[in-house]
C-alpha cells in the first residue's frame, strides 16, 4: 500500500511541475507580446540585411519608436531626429527602382539605406471584402545590389512610419 501512495505523490509534484513551468512559460510569452507592443514576427528575414539594427519603427498616434528583434518589434528610446517619409516623391530614383524592379504597388514610404545598397519601403496592399476596409501593410527592402526584396514586417493595419539611422 505505502508504495502506490508514493507513486501517486511522485506523479502529482510531477503534475505541479510541468504545471508551474507551463505557468511561467505563458507569463514569459505574455511579456514578450507586452514588450514588443503586440508587433509580433517571428520569421528573422531582416537579419539578411546589412545594417538592419538602425531600421527604426515610430507610431505616430503614441509617438513610440520600435526596432526589430527576435519577437518582431520592440520598443526603444525615441529617435530624435527620425523623418516622416510618407507620400514619397514619384519621380525620384528610388521610387521608380522598386516600382519597376520589385513590382511595388500602392507604395507609401520610400528610404534609402544610409549605405545606397538598400531601399526601404512601406507597401499598402487593400483587400476590399465589401464589408470592411481590409489592409495590409508590408515593410520591405530592396537590395539594389542582387535585386531581391525581403519582407521585414507586415502586419493588418499596422501603419507605422519608418526611418533608416
Amino acid at each position: 500500500m505505502g508504495n502506490r501512495s508514493e507513486k501517486s505523490n511522485v506523479i502529482k509534484s510531477r503534475e505541479i511541475i510541468i504545471f508551474g513551468i507551463s505557468i511561467v512559460l505563458i507569463v514569459v510569452m505574455g511579456i514578450i507580446v507586452y514588450l514588443s507592443g503586440f508587433h509580433i514576427d517571428f520569421t528573422q528575414k531582416y537579419r539578411t540585411i546589412d545594417g538592419y539594427e538602425n531600421i527604426v519603427f515610430k507610431d505616430s498616434w503614441n509617438q513610440q519608436c520600435y526596432r526589430l528583434c527576435a519577437w518582431g518589434l520592440v520598443k526603444t528610446e525615441n529617435i530624435p531626429g527620425f523623418e516622416e517619409h510618407r507620400d514619397p516623391d514619384t519621380s525620384s530614383y528610388e521610387y521608380q527602382k522598386i516600382v519597376k524592379k520589385a513590382n511595388a504597388k500602392f507604395v507609401w514610404q520610400v528610404v534609402p539605406s544610409p549605405d545606397g545598397k538598400y531601399i526601404l519601403y512601406v507597401e499598402r496592399i487593400y483587400r476590399g471584402t465589401g464589408t470592411t476596409d481590409d489592409e495590409d501593410v508590408y515593410y520591405k527592402v530592396y537590395s539594389i545590389d542582387d535585386g531581391t526584396t525581403t519582407t521585414i514586417y507586415s502586419g493588418y493595419k499596422q501603419f507605422l512610419l519608418v526611418d533608416w539611422k
